[in-house]
């Protein structure tokens, strides 16, 4: 009885281990994509526009990682490393780019 226990348990926490790393994955995927579309927006002098799509963009982040939050600190970690493994791909394309 007590190896059922166990097992549920941890599968339950490599199931939100994993749910931590894919909501971070997409996380990191909009975030970073915004941020690339922010960046373009300051630099072509649309000041309001990137100033309103900066604060969107940390409200996002904010309310997702709260609801991750909840599932644990396990899930918020792998979250965590979902957004730093999506950084890094979307920092080797930019700097592949043109």
């Amino acid at each position: 009885m007590i190896d059922t226990l166990f097992t549920s348990v941890n599968g339950m926490l490599a199931l939100k281990a994993l749910a931590g790393l894919a909501v971070g994955g997409l996380l990191g995927l909009v975030h970073f994509g915004m941020l690339w579309w922010n960046t373009r927006y300051f630099a072509g002098g649309e000041v309001l526009r990137a100033f309103v799509m900066q604060i969107g963009r940390f409200a996002v982040l904010a309310v997702a990682l709260y609801g991750v939050s909840r599932l644990g600190a396990l899930a918020l970690l792998c979250a965590a490393l979902g957004m730093l493994i999506v950084r890094g791909v979307i920092l080797r394309r930019v700097r592949s780019m043109p």
